[in-house]
């Protein structure tokens, strides 16, 4: 939960004026309609029956393709250089449908890959990107008297058959500490190439579907309707999917306290039989559970009494912001403590998005092994199969680790007290991948360098990993240079590129089982 975002005159006065009921088909103030990517569509039918403004061209046009000349979605990022300071292009909602676009303070995102803005005289650099998969183009623009025109061609580089990408942290407007529309949502996460957006709005359901279909964005991104549940003294749950219970009065947008978690988290069980329930940023003060909670990951334990454990995963990196190596190190170690205890517990990452500014959609964001269109992804199917831990966080590679044909939250069987971990590790030029580290039972027992490189493929390689008893191992793999200025803002602490997956888990003495501390 962070601070709302800052709001420049146009939104402010278009959220006063309704701006929420956009989500239930009306179209968006003129003022957001001035400040829209120019695409040359026809703007959406204006609530005033005064004609808006035509909108100023853009004095720079961008048209982005893959290696095909297909045009792709993307983001630019525009920074200011030699004394040029970055420009603040306001924030506007998209005036049309799948052609339109969405400036927000240095960033445009498009879903058609292109269009054309107001760029105020100066030197910049731009960074267009499509998200973890694909290439980067940087180039730097020179803004004068003339229009000026870019054509990037960005290429996927990461090729992930039967994953799906999921954000399941992310609030808009709904939310009583977001201010951000739900159609900006739609454009930022499509851009960024997230599969899947679950809504997390704080006690209260939230559907993108309506908003995603308005978009012409119903090929680039599926939606699953959940809820954080959000407590102000035993911190946040999140849960997918959740239908809107009227008769359910924790879904009902307030601020709750004094229900102790064993009754909290029972009665979501109930309303929410099939929900992955996650608890999130779980060391964050007050707002985090196993902090208030008192947990103990050496004896697997809580402190405080009435509490439970009666969810399925543990938000292990929340964020860009919270995603030091020192936050994530510390949740690493209450995971760990809960896998030893023999709690099957699935770690997940989310970006826990509340702005647009200062918080960015999928960094990090979730791939879990399901075989779903991404029109039509199920949101029970998507819930078992991160309870079964068939997925694997990442703000930067992607991450394949086998044995023989079994991978995240399978049970594998060990040969003379050790397992052959074949893995394989993808990432783009601009993600940088350094240090390899697989943990058995919590303790890093194998720990490589991964050589210097700029192809796709950044290791290749079976390492044979010692387990002479049952265990769980976990792959870790991290880079030593910070992510470009795609991800992050100016003041923004660096974040380099982390991923970790869930468990696979080794049957070393034969009898078929997994068994905790044998």
């Amino acid at each position: 939960m962070r601070p709302p975002d800052l709001l420049v005159p146009g939104l402010a006065l278009a959220l006063a004026a309704g701006l929420f009921s956009h989500a239930c088909g009306r179209a968006p103030s003129r003022e957001l309609e001035g400040l829209g990517v120019d695409s040359g569509a026809s703007p959406l039918p204006s609530a005033s029956p005064q004609e808006p403004a035509p909108k100023q061209r853009g004095n720079v046009s961008f048209s982005v393709r893959d290696p095909s000349g297909q045009s792709i979605p993307c983001k630019l990022t525009l920074l200011g250089r030699d004394g040029t300071p970055n420009p603040d292009l306001g924030m506007g909602l998209p005036t049309a449908a799948i052609d339109g676009g969405m400036v927000a303070y240095h960033r445009v995102f498009s879903l058609s890959g292109s269009g054309a803005f107001v760029l105020p005289k100066g030197s910049y650099d731009v960074y267009v990107s499509r998200g973890l998969e694909w290439s980067l183009h940087v180039e730097e623009l020179r803004v004068g008297e003339d229009p000026i025109s870019i054509t990037p061609t960005l290429t996927k580089v990461v090729v992930r058959e039967g994953w799906l990408s999921a954000d399941m942290h992310v609030h808009a407007a709904p939310s009583w500490d977001s201010s951000v529309p739900m159609p900006a949502r739609v454009y930022e996460f499509a851009a960024e190439g997230v599969d899947v957006l679950v809504s997390t709005d704080h006690n209260i359901v939230t559907d993108y579907r309506p908003e995603i279909e308005r978009a012409g964005a119903r090929d680039l991104l599926g939606t699953v309707a959940g809820s954080e549940i959000s407590t102000t003294d035993w911190g946040h749950f999140g849960a997918f999917p959740m239908r809107d219970e009227n008769d359910w009065w924790v879904l009902h947008g307030v601020r709750m306290n004094g229900m102790r978690p064993d009754e909290l988290l029972g009665a979501l069980r109930r309303h929410g039989p099939s929900a992955l329930v996650t608890v999130n940023h779980p060391r964050l003060g007050k707002m985090g559970y196993f902090s208030v909670g008192g947990f103990d990951p050496r004896s697997g334990r809580f402190t405080k009494n009435r509490v439970s454990f009666e969810f399925d995963a543990i938000e292990v990196m929340n964020g860009a912001k919270h995603g030091s190596a020192q936050a994530v190190e510390r949740v690493l170690a209450d995971w760990f403590g809960l896998l030893r205890s023999g709690r099957r517990v699935t770690a997940v990452g989310n970006s826990d998005t509340h702005e647009i500014q200062t918080s960015y959609a999928g960094y990090p964001r979730n791939y879990v092994r399901l075989d779903d269109p991404v029109p039509a992804v199920d949101g029970d199917r998507m819930a078992a199969a991160f309870r079964e831990g068939h997925s694997f966080f990442s703000s930067g590679p992607f991450v394949e680790a086998r044995v023989a044909d079994k991978s995240y939250g399978e049970l594998v069987r060990a040969r003379d007290g050790r397992v052959n971990l074949e893995l394989k590790l993808w990432a783009p030029d601009w993600v940088s991948v350094s240090r390899l580290r697989i943990y058995v039972n919590g303790e890093v027992k194998r720990d490589l360098a991964v050589p210097a490189g700029t192809g796709p493929v950044r290791f290749s390689d079976t390492v044979a990993v010692e387990a002479p008893t049952d265990a769980f191992v976990v792959v870790r793999v991290d880079g030593d240079r910070a992510l470009p200025p795609i991800v992050g803002g100016p003041g923004d602490e660096p974040l380099t590129p982390i991923a970790i997956t869930n468990p696979i888990y080794v049957d070393a003495d034969g009898d078929g089982k997994y068994r905790a501390g044998r």
